[in-house]
């Protein structure tokens, strides 16, 4: 075991798969813009995985998609423990990254298994339903909210201060590349914060309102926009911010540093 995910490749596909995923949610996200919002697609993992699963060879992807997650999370889980050439403080955070993985390998694998409905905003509020019905429900789901918008602002903080340049080894990469970085990781990361950043806002006001239609993902996020005029403009923005964050997810494929928490 400990060979297996201790060797760089495996650990790759769980970037590459994270590449593909916000590709398709570029795409969608221009085709909310263009179309207002009858693309037929919800944006979100749970569009992604429809975009993909019709042949059997898009089935196998997801499959290779959730193993790769899976592996990554514990390749992180792995640099956490062994690296202590950082601060306690951020092998905690990679620490919490490769959590966040190994619970993003369940989606495809839900989803495989039969849970049709995986990564979508319905699934989404049935598990706040489900919160919300146990002891102190509201505010497990308002705490939750929280966490998720402190996390996106740690991941700004992070791309405006470039950390994630620590695990990056371009000592190989071309010229343009290691010009690219930089750039790519600080707009893209932040991009893909703001965009997400809105979700633990709805969480808390679900949290608050004791309403689990009122968490909302990015899917209603990205339609409510695309009803205003001014919406179209900021649509586009978000589609470049993707775009901008998948050259950057591609660089970080091919030039991570998995097994660290760098």
């Amino acid at each position: 075991v400990k060979g297996l995910v201790l060797h760089r490749h495996p650990g790759r596909v769980g970037l590459a798969g994270r590449t593909a995923v916000y590709i398709i949610l570029t795409g969608i996200t221009v085709g909310i813009a263009c179309l207002g919002g009858r693309t037929g697609r919800q944006a979100d993992a749970y569009g992604a995985l429809t975009l993909v699963s019709r042949p059997l060879l898009g089935r196998m992807a997801i499959g290779a998609v959730g193993l790769g997650f899976f592996l990554f999370g514990v390749a992180r889980l792995v640099g956490a423990v062994q690296d202590d050439t950082v601060s306690k403080g951020r092998r905690v955070l990679t620490a919490i990254q490769g959590v966040f993985y190994l619970v993003l390998a369940y989606v495809p694998a839900s989803y495989l298994t039969g849970n049709s409905m995986s990564g979508s905003q319905q699934e989404q509020q049935r598990n706040t339903a489900r919160l919300l019905s146990l002891p102190g429900g509201q505010v497990i789901v308002f705490v939750a909210g929280l966490i998720f918008i402190g996390v996106c602002i740690q991941q700004i903080r992070g791309a405006l201060r470039q950390d994630f340049t620590d695990g990056l080894d371009l000592s190989r990469a071309p010229r343009f590349v290691r010009s690219l970085a930089g750039g790519a990781g600080t707009v893209g990361i932040t991009a893909r914060a703001l965009v997400f950043m809105p979700v633990g806002v709805f969480l808390m006001i679900a949290g608050v309102q004791a309403d689990p239609g009122r968490s909302l993902g990015t899917d209603a996020e990205l339609l409510s926009l695309s009803g205003h005029p001014w919406g179209i403009a900021v649509l586009a923005l978000v589609a470049v911010g993707l775009a901008t964050f998948v050259v950057f997810s591609a660089i970080e494929t091919a030039y991570r540093v998995v097994i660290s928490s760098r």
